[in-house]
């Protein structure tokens, strides 16, 4: 195994008239081993650690359970937190409450709703997204680099239904729905009101959403290029080696029979043969 040494020098200028300078070696560093990366990024401090041993089982429990929530991808913290029937500003769409016959909304105890943990609509629907991007763009979930741009593109299609939601039934002050927002300026001398109608912020997050889409899509695609050309350009030099050594065996075998030598072989019952006869 190779390793790499960095040499850290300093390089000091001797005064402001001088144009000379003084290098000088302050140190050596090893660059260490992937695996030594690892296991120096989970070490725990000790002071950090005292902190952890003190804690009940239970909350240290919970705290691990978090971290390894987070660890398996965007649903775990992306969508928004359940504040109850009372709070939730898309209660609409939650699939949680019933209608009565004449159409209102029957919100039920507040033991139906997973208050204080993740949308169960939003949670569920980033966790659909996540499994079509896999299977559809063929992504291999052990390739960290894929994955992030599938999360990312779940993360987009979870804010495009949000912004979505606020178009079909309006933002907090009833607007939105015609894709347009009124905002007062002001009033006149007569108490009327100064008007504009602007477009509604939801309709352009959604286009910029959609933009962010195909920048990311355009990632993963420029992704799977270099790593094919990498792989062309790695087998293409195994070929040409390949084609180096026997032409060096050829030599070989021209100098032994010129010096009357018996002729050898070396080559092995199962190596691909590049060279024609």
């Amino acid at each position: 195994m190779i390793r790499v040494v960095l040499c850290y020098s300093l390089v000091i200028k001797m005064s402001e008239d001088e144009k000379t300078t003084k290098k000088i070696n302050v140190g050596l560093s090893v660059l260490p081993t992937k695996a030594e990366m690892v296991r120096d990024i989970t070490v725990i401090e000790p002071e950090y650690e005292s902190y952890l041993d003190q804690l009940p089982p239970e909350k240290k429990r919970r705290i691990f359970n978090s971290v390894n929530r987070i660890q398996t991808g965007l649903h775990a913290v992306a969508p928004i937190m359940c504040l109850g029937a009372q709070k939730c500003p898309f209660i609409d769409r939650c699939p949680i409450p019933e209608r009565n016959k004449s159409g209102e909304l029957e919100y039920g105890a507040d033991e139906n709703y997973p208050i204080g943990r993740e949308c169960i609509l939003e949670k569920f629907y980033i966790q659909q997204k996540i499994i079509e991007y896999v299977e559809h763009l063929n992504v291999d979930p052990a390739n960290p680099v894929e994955m992030s741009v599938v999360n990312e593109l779940a993360l987009i299609d979870l804010y495009k239904n949000r912004a979505l939601m606020i178009m079909s039934s309006g933002d907090k002050g009833g607007q939105g729905k015609d894709f347009m927002r009124v905002d007062v300026l002001g009033f006149n001398e007569n108490g009327q009101a100064a008007e504009v109608a602007k477009l509604h912020p939801a309709v352009e997050m959604l286009d910029k959403l959609e933009r962010r889409r195909e920048k990311w899509l355009d990632k993963l695609m420029e992704t799977r290029k270099a790593k094919a050309d990498w792989m062309v350009k790695v087998g293409s030099h195994q070929s040409e080696s390949k084609i180096l050594g026997e032409i060096q065996r050829l030599r070989e075998a021209v100098l032994q029979l010129e010096e009357g030598n018996p002729l050898e072989i070396k080559a092995g019952e199962d190596e691909e043969v590049l060279l024609e006869d």
